[in-house]
């Protein structure tokens, strides 16, 4: 009895029985699910994932539903409940993420477990119950795996970097294990999948702060900073603490100054644009730096905030603007543009949102890196601000006319498109384009592509179901289901 009641905890689908005439679930009486919050298995009969069966209070506590700083996720916890409705047996609690159409096709519903320490180099089996309402909604598996965040001071909330929360350091996704497509349809399926965790894992450094070892000649840096006739060095040394300055000035350089130098020219560096044509003038500025300033002029991902109005807008057409947009777009473009939100088979693995989000951003990207867009007759229907207005006048290049074509853009898609000001996060573009700065004007600072990648260990797991579907043309809601999350270790590392 005790072989076979482990053979029903590690193979969940042989509780599930569907019979050939109804299709419906046979009634068998649940296992008692571990508690919620339980310490880590200690061996492979023992499911890894805490609160696995939702029995907590509140049912989802642990559980991550919250994703509105990544933009197009901003109402995903609207979607999301826990029922015992459609459960595979009575009592069973299950995930329901039920959405509106335009979401389902558009971008999709998403939820993470609780995390838990994994161990590298181990081999683990994970398995979810799944059931499809509608015959258009299907549904991806994920295991995502997380390294702590060599660079937690970002305090970065994206899809691959989350903040120190919840007793945990700050992490960064570090791989990624998907699961073969469960089949659509209204019965209960299992996807399943054994995978091994790396040993180690290669993790870029996000940020362009300096760190040990980035000043590579400390003391003809020091020389070149005390010269006032240069207006660079002459402004950084101007913002320098009294301790870094009185360093400088001692004979021999002590070895402390290396760090109380790094950490003052962090802070300017993370202080706000340090260019002005007047303090670089001496400069000659590599072409990295003007990438960077071009880059922080230029549309990221996440700059489009209402992608379904713009989607909206572009197919309609109504204004000159937007007809002028589609004849410039490049015919896939187009195709996404007309496509969005109808009932048409995808083959990426992008969701709708995300895939047109960033066909539109290398779009508006090349497009305000040309000429000036403005004509009469393109912007009649546009009140374009007194700042913009402005710039016109004047014979704007580079970097300048790019921020002004950006400003055309938003000022005629104000609902549709964020600011540049108010785009995320700024001080990013800001810290890398002024240590670019810092590298053309001291070669004694170590050049950031030279910078090698972190080599660590991963840490921690989470499941991460994700639900998606195709607009119906009755306009109902698309729905999905999850239950039985098990994660069981197979094989130790070696």
């Amino acid at each position: 009895m005790k072989d076979f009641s482990q053979a029903l905890v590690l193979g969940g689908t042989l509780l599930l029985g569907m019979t050939a005439a109804s299709g419906q679930v046979r009634q068998i009486q649940p296992l008692r699910p571990a508690a919620p919050q339980a310490p880590a298995a200690k061996n492979a009969n023992q499911n890894l994932i805490p609160n696995a069966d939702m029995l907590a209070n509140p049912p989802l506590l642990g559980w991550r539903t919250d994703f509105g700083t990544e933009g197009q996720y901003v109402h995903n916890k609207e979607y999301v409940r826990v029922t015992t409705d459609h459960a595979p047996r009575p009592g069973v609690r299950v995930i329901e993420i039920n959405q509106p159409p335009m979401i389902a096709s558009n971008q999709g519903t998403k939820l993470q477990s609780p995390f838990f320490k994994c161990e590298p180099g181990a081999t683990y089996r994970a398995s979810v119950d799944v059931m499809t309402w509608h015959p258009v909604a299907f549904a991806k598996i994920f295991v995502m795996v997380y390294t702590t965040n060599p660079e937690p001071e970002l305090r970065m909330f994206t899809t691959t970097q989350i903040p120190a929360m919840n007793g945990f350091p700050a992490l960064k996704q570090c791989y990624r294990v998907q699961f073969p497509d469960p089949a659509k349809g209204k019965a209960w399926v299992t996807s399943s999948r054994e995978f091994t965790i790396p040993e180690k894992v290669s993790v870029k450094r996000a940020t362009a702060l300096l760190v040990e070892g980035d000043i590579l000649d400390l003391d003809g840096f020091v020389t070149k900073l005390k010269d006032a006739g240069n207006p660079v060095s002459k402004f950084l040394v101007e913002q320098l603490s009294a301790d870094t300055k009185k360093q400088m000035s001692a004979e021999p350089i002590p070895e402390t100054l290396a760090a109380l130098l790094m950490a003052d020219l962090n802070k300017i560096l993370k202080s706000g644009n340090i260019y002005t044509p007047e303090r670089f003038g001496q400069v000659r500025l590599q072409g990295d730096m003007t990438a960077a300033q071009e880059r922080f002029a230029s549309f990221h991902e996440g700059d489009i905030g209402n992608v379904n109005g713009m989607a909206a807008r572009l197919q309609k057409g109504e204004d000159p603007l937007s007809k002028f947009l589609m004849e410039r777009f490049s015919t896939d473009t187009r195709r996404q543009v007309h496509n969005f939100g109808s009932n048409v088979k995808r083959s990426s693995t992008l969701s709708p949102s995300e895939a047109l989000q960033k066909a539109l951003v290398k779009e508006f990207n090349e497009l305000i890196q040309g000429d000036c867009l403005y004509t009469p007759e393109l912007f009649a229907q546009v009140r374009l601000s007194e700042a913009t207005q402005a710039a016109l006048k004047q014979n704007l290049r580079g970097p300048e006319l790019i921020k002004l074509n950006r400003a055309l853009l938003e000022e005629a898609y104000p609902a549709e498109l964020t600011k540049a000001a108010a785009a995320a996060p700024p001080a990013g573009d800001f810290v890398r384009t002024n240590r670019l700065l810092l590298e053309d004007t001291y070669p004694e600072i170590e050049k950031l592509k030279r910078r090698p990648d972190m080599t660590q260990r991963p840490e921690y797991m989470t499941f991460q179901p994700e639900a998606f579907g195709t607009a119906l043309s009755e306009k109902l809601n698309i729905t999905s289901y999850f239950c039985n999350f098990r994660i069981f270790k197979v094989k130790s590392g070696e």
